[in-house]
């Protein structure tokens, strides 16, 4: 399948790797098929890309490449939800956001995309009472020495 994205003009996926989102994404409910893009010569981010509104498309990272003591629990009922039964099936993404100065780009640790590697169901949970928030500097400030 041939489908416009933001970034990359049009791209041909394996439409058998099409992630869905039952409930959409928070401000994009109506919006519940996506496809994750690799980004050409970079392991570090990836861009969650609708596949029928070119215009949205996110950029993700793992948080483990960032925030190497990044720890959640995932509620049981987003589990069941999702029907993830074993760790194995759990893929976790932050998304990203970039400002005018890319040097304070933040991720949103407070709400991974969780997604179900075997079923290819997703979505954004948010982790209530984790000490998390939506804007965790990807590269801080280093003190001068």
């Amino acid at each position: 399948m041939v489908i416009n994205t933001k970034y990359f003009g049009e791209t041909e996926i394996d439409d058998s790797r099409i992630i869905s989102f039952p409930n959409g994404l928070p401000a994009f409910e109506e919006i519940k098929e996506f496809v994750l893009l690799d980004l050409p010569g970079n392991s570090c981010f990836h861009c969650l890309q609708s596949i029928r509104h070119p215009e949205i498309a996110f950029l993700l990272i793992r948080p483990w490449s960032f925030f190497n003591d990044y720890d959640i629990e995932l509620p049981r009922s987003e589990l069941e939800e999702l029907g993830i039964t074993k760790q194995e099936q759990v893929a976790v993404y932050n998304i990203v956001t970039i400002p005018v100065d890319a040097k304070k780009m933040t991720a949103n640790l407070l709400g991974p995309i969780v997604i179900n590697n075997e079923t290819l169901v997703a979505k954004q949970v948010i982790l209530h009472d984790s000490g998390y928030s939506t804007k965790h500097l990807l590269f801080p400030e280093r003190e001068a020495v």
